[in-house]
């Protein structure tokens, strides 16, 4: 398994795991909302799962609020591009 930084186990609540371990690994319907806007806090749900798919203990509900980060947002697009898929 990749690792995360620091305790894989532990969740630093002022980011979400790496997007290159998750977002292969997330449903469509969910990357679906993703995409409608990457400017938007994600949904507590998506969070959950996300922490969820990273195998990543913590309470989506601390992340209320958060928001991708600029290289985030780089790889969904170019992901996106290079498979051609929205």
């Amino acid at each position: 398994m990749i690792g995360i930084p620091g305790d894989h186990r532990s969740h630093d609540a002022a980011a979400l795991p790496p997007v290159g371990l998750w977002w292969p690994m997330l449903e469509a319907d969910l990357r679906r909302e993703v995409l409608e806007d990457l400017d938007a806090p994600l949904r507590e749900g998506v969070v959950r799962r996300i922490l969820d798919l990273c195998e990543v203990d913590g309470d989506p509900r601390a992340l209320r609020g958060v928001r991708l980060r600029e290289h985030d947002r780089a790889y969904i697009a170019g992901w996106s591009h290079a498979i051609g898929w929205n």
